[in-house]
């Protein structure tokens, strides 16, 4: 596994991330809509999926894909 670069250290996790990761380990609470943050529904499906025990992408794309939800919540 690679780890993180430190400038990926810095950027992750966000308070909305974290708030998100925390929902999705409810297993019964009910999927985010649009209404939330990207940051936040990368959040709860990290979550969920760490609940259930079954990652749904490899460890670097989960990171990329935190990026990204990062990027496009901060165009909003």
């Amino acid at each position: 596994m690679t780890e993180p670069t430190a400038s990926v250290i810095e950027r992750l996790p966000n308070a909305e991330m974290i708030e998100g990761y925390r929902d999705g380990l409810d297993l019964d609470a009910p999927e985010p809509s649009t209404n939330r943050s990207a940051s936040y529904r990368h959040g709860f499906a990290n979550g969920r999926d760490d609940r259930r025990g079954k990652p749904r992408d490899n460890y670097e794309n989960l990171i990329d894909q935190a990026q990204q939800a990062m990027e496009q919540d901060s165009r909003t």
